[in-house]
């Protein structure tokens, strides 16, 4: 179990690191990885608005270009997206080195740079506006915002990933077919 506070699969391949969490709401934040069920998604969207909407969306599109299990990225965000066993998890507000066998995405050029997988002057190329740290499986991403992550970046994303992480491509679809087998 891990130690960080957000919400998804306590064993996660995929990490998305956002520098803020969602508006309080009903869903208990603990000092872990919490999946989500039932409707705890549309009660984050409720309590957090369309700045939270987007950040699902992107993240639910993401899963879908990299592994498209369910006929749309909407059936992925409801069926999928930060579930017990699906592979992938959000935290939020800290630094997060990857385990073995896992890949995080730091949401936000500002972010990445406090952190430290950006220099101080580094900024993300404005054509592909990705940036892959040199020594861990740690890119630093534009905002989950679909001006700064739109549809046509997300694509060269979920290119760069499959591109230059085939291993880890293979892990997260075998782990993400066991989870579709079990629901």
């Amino acid at each position: 179990m891990l130690t960080a506070t957000g919400f998804g699969d306590p064993s996660p391949l995929l990490v998305v690191c956002a520098p803020h969490r969602p508006p309080s709401v009903e869903l208990e934040y603990s000092k872990s990885i919490s999946p989500l069920s039932g409707d705890d998604l549309h009660q984050l969207i409720q309590a957090g608005g369309n700045h939270w909407r987007k950040i699902f969306n992107l993240y639910a599109k993401l899963l879908h270009g990299l592994l498209p299990l369910e006929p749309d990225w909407k059936s992925c965000r409801e069926q999928r997206l930060l579930r017990s066993g699906a592979a992938c998890a959000l935290v939020f507000e800290q630094l997060w080195t990857p385990k073995p066998g896992q890949l995080c995405l730091v949401m936000g050029q500002t972010y990445g740079r406090s952190l430290g997988w950006l220099a101080s002057d580094q900024v993300l190329p404005a054509e592909h506006p990705f940036v892959q740290h040199p020594e861990q499986t740690v890119i630093v991403t534009p905002y989950f915002d679909y001006r700064q992550l739109s549809n046509a970046r997300l694509a060269i994303l979920v290119n760069q990933i499959r591109s230059h992480h085939p291993h880890w491509l293979a892990a997260f679809s075998e782990r993400t077919h066991q989870y579709s087998a079990n629901i």
